[in-house]
C-alpha cells in the first residue's frame, strides 16, 4: 500500500532533520518504505539536474516557442513574397541592363524611390555607364549631390561631371577614366550617406561631392514634405531599414492611411497639387536665419557630412568637396521675415542694390550675401554651410575643398554673381557648369593622387573643352524651357499663370520646337537629337546634323549608332579621313556589316590591303548578299595577287546581282589575269 500525501509531506519536512528509522517509527511505517520514497525523490531531482524535463513542462515550452516564432515566420514569408513580387521595384543604386550583356552597369533610375514616400513621380540620376569588371588601368570617379551636381536644367552633356571626365582622360591617357554621376534632384546629405556603401562596392578611386542647397527641403530634410524628423542618427537608421520590402510596405501603408485622414502637415504640395518637384518638396516655408529649424538643418548637414566622410576615409578614398555658390545679385529673396535678431531680407537686398548704384561694390557684396542668408525660404544654402565644408576638409585627411564658389566670385564682375553664370536662383548656365568642371579638375590635378599618372602638358585650352561639351542650340533650349517652366510656378510667382508658359509659346527654330517636346511632351533627349539631326540632313544642313550626332557620341560612348550616322555624313562628302575614326569607334563597340565594309574599303584604298581583306571578309560573313562588299573584296584579293579567290568572290556577286555597276568590266579584267596565270 502506497504512502498517503500526509505521510509524504511529513517525510519531506523532516527528512533532513531525522533519520529514516525515527520517521518510520513516528508514522508507524516500515523503515524500507521511508527509504524507498526518499530514494525515488532523489532520483527525480537528479533527472531535473541532468536537463530532462517532465513531459508536461516540455509541451508547454514548445507551445511558447511556436507562439513566439509565428510572427517572425510571418514577416520572413511576407518579405520573401514581396521580393518575389518585386514590390516597389529594384531599389539598388546600380543595375545591369541586359542590353549590355553584363558588361556595363548604370545608376538605377528607380533608386530614389527609397527616399520619396509621399511623391508619386521621383527624380532620376544620369545614365553614365561603367564597366562591371574594373580594368587594371581603370580610374573610377563617382559624383554625388543634388540637381546642380546632376547638371539641371541641361543634364547629359551640360553637367560639370562630363567636362571633368574629358579633362582627366586627356591628362591621364594611360588610364581608363570612368566618371559616374549619381547626383539627383531634390536629395540631400541623407541620400548621399545612403549611397556610400554601394559606391564603395564599386571600387571608387575618387569622389566628387557638390551638395547642400537641398539640405532643408530635400528628401528627409528638416523642412521637407518628405521628412521623418530632425534627428540625423534616427533618419540614417530608417534609411538602413528601407532595404527591407516589408518596411517599405509598412511605410507606404502609413502614408496612405494618413492621406485618408488628412495630410500629415500643411505643405506647398497640398496647396498646389501637380506643382513642380521644387514646390512639392517644401513642408515648412519659413525657416528664419538662426531659428530652431535653421539650426537643426545645420546640425543635419554637419552630422551627415561627418558620417559620409568618415566612411570614405576608412576606405582610403579621396574626396573632393565643392563649396556652394548661388545667385546673389539677380535673385531677390523669396520670403522675407523680420525677427528679433535680424532685419527683413527684402530690406537688406534693397540696400545692396542701392550700394551697387553708388558703386560701393564691397559693401554691396556683403549685403547681398546677408540677404541670401536671410531668405526664409531655404532653397539656397546659407553661407555657414561653406564654413562647415571647409572645417570638414581640415578634419579629414582624405578630403580636399574645391573652391567652386570662389571661382564663380572671381569670374563675376565685382564678385556679384548673377545671370552671368546662373539660370535662376542657384543652377549654373553653360559657362557656369564649365567653370565648375574646371574648378574640380584643377583641384584634382593639385591633389596628385596615387594610382593615376597625370601629364599636365596634355591639357587643352579651356575654350576647347567648352567646345567639346557639344552643347548645341537644341541642348541649350532644353535648359531654357525647363527654366521657363520652373519660373512660371511658385515661388517665382505666387501662382501659376495659365496664360503663361508653356501655353501659347511660339517656337523660334526647329531646335527650339524639339526642345519644347523634350520638356513638355516627354520625348526622350536622345530620340529628339536623332530626329533633329535627320531634319537637318533632309534640309542639307549637314554641319548642324553632325553637331547633334557628336553630342550623342559624347553622351553614349557605348552606342555605335551616332558614330555610324556621323560617318555616313562624311562618307557622303567623300571625306574618308573624317569618316574613318568614327567607323573605327563604331567597330570597337560592335561589328556590323556596314562598319566592316566601309572600314575595309578605306583600308584597301589606303594601301592596307591585308587588314582591308580581313574587314571585308568579316563584313561578308555578317551579310553574304551585300554586292558592294563582294565587289570590293574581289578587287582587294586581286591586288594581293590571289586571283582564284578574287574569281570565287566575283562569281558570288554575279549570282546575286549580275548587273552590279562595274561588275562586267571587272570580270573582263579578272579573266585576263586568270588566263595569264594558267
Amino acid at each position: 500500500m502506497g504512502l498517503s500525501n500526509k505521510q509524504k509531506n511529513y517525510i519531506d519536512k523532516h527528512s533532513g532533520k531525522k533519520s529514516a528509522r525515527a520517521i518510520a517509527d513516528e508514522l508507524r511505517l516500515e523503515k524500507s518504505e521511508v527509504e524507498e520514497y526518499l530514494s525515488k525523490k532523489e532520483a527525480s531531482a537528479s533527472a531535473k539536474d541532468d536537463g530532462t524535463v517532465p513531459k508536461k513542462a516540455s509541451k508547454k515550452g514548445a507551445f511558447y516557442a511556436i507562439m513566439i516564432a509565428i510572427p517572425f515566420l510571418f514577416f520572413i514569408l511576407l518579405e520573401l513574397g514581396l521580393r518575389m513580387g518585386n514590390y516597389r521595384g529594384n531599389l539598388d543604386l546600380f543595375i545591369y541592363p541586359t542590353i549590355f550583356d553584363g558588361e556595363y552597369a548604370i545608376p538605377n533610375p528607380n533608386f530614389t524611390s527609397r527616399y520619396f514616400f509621399a511623391t508619386s513621380s521621383v527624380p532620376s540620376p544620369s545614365d553614365d555607364v561603367f564597366l562591371v569588371n574594373k580594368p587594371e588601368n581603370g580610374f573610377r570617379v563617382f559624383v554625388l549631390g543634388g540637381s546642380t551636381a546632376n547638371g539641371y536644367p541641361y543634364g547629359y552633356n551640360g553637367s560639370f561631371s562630363r567636362l571633368f571626365r574629358d579633362i582627366i582622360q586627356d591628362i591621364a591617357p594611360d588610364s581608363h577614366v570612368e566618371v559616374v554621376n549619381v547626383a539627383t534632384s531634390a536629395i540631400n546629405t541623407y541620400s548621399i550617406y545612403d549611397q556610400v556603401d554601394e559606391i564603395l562596392e564599386q571600387k571608387p578611386d575618387a569622389i566628387l561631392i557638390y551638395g547642400g542647397h537641398n539640405e532643408y527641403y530635400g528628401a528627409l530634410g528638416v523642412g521637407s514634405s518628405e521628412t521623418f524628423g530632425a534627428f540625423p542618427g534616427f533618419v540614417r537608421s530608417y534609411l538602413r531599414l528601407q532595404r527591407y520590402k516589408t518596411f517599405l510596405l509598412l511605410r507606404d501603408g502609413i502614408v496612405r492611411v494618413s492621406g485618408w485622414f488628412g495630410s500629415m502637415r500643411s505643405t506647398a504640395a497640398d496647396r498646389a497639387p501637380g506643382g513642380t518637384l521644387m514646390q512639392r518638396m517644401v513642408g515648412q516655408q519659413q525657416i528664419p536665419l538662426d531659428g530652431d529649424l535653421y539650426e537643426l538643418g545645420k546640425l543635419q548637414f554637419e552630422s551627415n557630412m561627418n558620417a559620409i566622410l568618415r566612411k570614405f576615409e576608412r576606405n582610403d578614398v579621396p574626396v573632393f568637396l565643392g563649396t556652394l555658390t548661388s545667385n546673389l545679385k539677380d535673385q531677390r529673396p523669396f520670403i522675407s521675415v523680420a525677427t528679433d535678431k535680424h532685419p527683413a531680407a527684402d530690406e537688406v537686398f534693397s540696400n545692396a542694390m542701392v550700394l551697387v548704384e553708388e558703386e560701393n561694390f564691397d559693401d554691396a557684396f556683403d549685403q547681398f550675401v546677408y540677404a541670401k542668408d536671410l531668405d526664409a525660404l531655404r532653397f539656397r544654402a546659407p553661407e555657414s554651410f561653406n564654413g562647415i565644408i571647409r572645417d570638414m576638409a581640415d578634419s579629414y585627411a582624405n578630403t580636399r575643398v574645391v573652391p567652386v564658389h570662389e571661382a564663380f566670385l572671381r569670374e563675376s564682375e565685382n564678385r556679384l554673381i548673377g545671370f552671368n553664370l546662373m539660370t535662376e536662383h542657384l543652377h549654373p548656365n553653360v559657362p557656369g557648369y564649365q567653370l565648375m568642371g574646371r574648378a574640380f579638375a584643377e583641384s584634382f590635378m593639385e591633389a596628385d593622387l596615387p594610382g593615376i599618372s597625370i601629364n599636365r602638358n596634355a591639357l587643352r585650352d579651356w575654350e576647347e573643352y567648352h567646345e567639346m561639351m557639344h552643347m548645341t542650340e537644341f541642348d541649350v533650349r532644353v535648359g531654357d524651357h525647363r527654366i521657363m517652366l520652373l519660373m512660371n510656378s511658385w515661388p517665382f510667382v505666387p501662382q501659376r499663370d495659365p496664360r503663361g508658359y508653356p501655353n501659347n509659346y511660339s517656337f523660334v527654330s526647329p531646335a527650339d520646337s524639339m526642345a519644347f517636346k523634350v520638356v513638355n511632351d516627354n520625348v526622350r533627349w536622345d530620340q529628339a537629337k536623332v530626329r533633329l539631326a535627320t531634319l537637318y540632313q533632309d534640309n542639307g544642313e549637314l554641319d548642324k546634323a553632325l553637331a547633334e550626332y557628336k553630342g550623342l557620341m559624347r553622351a553614349q560612348p557605348y552606342n555605335d549608332s551616332p558614330f555610324i550616322f556621323g560617318a555616313r555624313i562624311w562618307l557622303a562628302r567623300n571625306n574618308f579621313d573624317e569618316a574613318f575614326p568614327l567607323l573605327e569607334q563604331a567597330y570597337a563597340i560592335e561589328s556590323t556589316a556596314f562598319t566592316t565594309k566601309m572600314l575595309g574599303a578605306i583600308e584597301v584604298d589606303r594601301g592596307n590591303t591585308s587588314r582591308g581583306i580581313e574587314l571585308l571578309e568579316e563584313s561578308m560573313a555578317l551579310d553574304p548578299t551585300d554586292a558592294q562588299t563582294l565587289f570590293n573584296l574581289s578587287g582587294a584579293y586581286a591586288l594581293e595577287g590571289n586571283f582564284s579567290r578574287s574569281d570565287e568572290i566575283l562569281t558570288k556577286l554575279e549570282a546575286i546581282n549580275p548587273n552590279f555597276p562595274g561588275a562586267a568590266a571587272w570580270r573582263q579584267q579578272l579573266n585576263i589575269h586568270l588566263r595569264q596565270q594558267r
